[in-house]
């Protein structure tokens, strides 16, 4: 495989702001994460494809815990490689309350995790980024099922917010 067939992105350094993008979303308005700087925390959810089961399910866990989220001000956005309409066709079946974004170049995704070209591969990541768009915690694995438990990002939010509240 050559090098240009495959990206492997380092990772993003702690307290780096996180590389900005804009992309569409399922609401047929463009998304990034300079819409919510300076309001609330932003999770990014990096996903190959909503077609999985693996990425349905991480995408489910997600809806059901949005409140507790958007408690902790934090906003969440998916990312796939997916086209807008496989997107928009999830978002209604899972009835998601946070956007889908289509990346089907990889152009964004290849700037936060591994992404192979050929084959539209994406390396699962979530991205915690503060209400400042710096970069606080970022987790990778080779699928959806190996990323940190809702419960872990949600403590790690709360911290967050205690250390803002000082």
């Amino acid at each position: 495989m050559s090098s240009s067939e495959q990206t492997s992105s380092p990772l993003l350094e702690k307290d780096q702001i996180i590389p900005a993008f804009t992309l569409p979303g399922t609401d047929g308005m463009p998304h990034g994460p300079w819409d919510y700087k300076q309001r609330e925390h932003l999770v990014l959810l990096f996903m190959r494809s909503v077609t999985t089961d693996g990425e349905r399910e991480l995408l489910r866990t997600f809806a059901r815990h949005y409140t507790d989220f958007r408690e902790e001000y934090c906003a969440i956005l998916g990312i796939t490689a997916d086209a807008v309409l496989a997107n928009l066709q999830v978002q209604e079946q899972l009835r998601l309350p946070f956007p889908l974004l289509a990346d089907p170049t990889g152009k964004v995704i290849q700037r936060y995790t591994a992404w192979e070209a050929t084959t539209h591969m994406v390396k699962p990541c979530i991205i915690l980024a503060d209400r400042y768009n710096a970069l606080y915690e970022q987790w990778r694995a080779d699928d959806a099922a190996h990323l940190p438990p809702i419960n872990e990002l949600l403590e790690t939010l709360q911290y967050m917010n205690k250390l803002c509240a000082l």
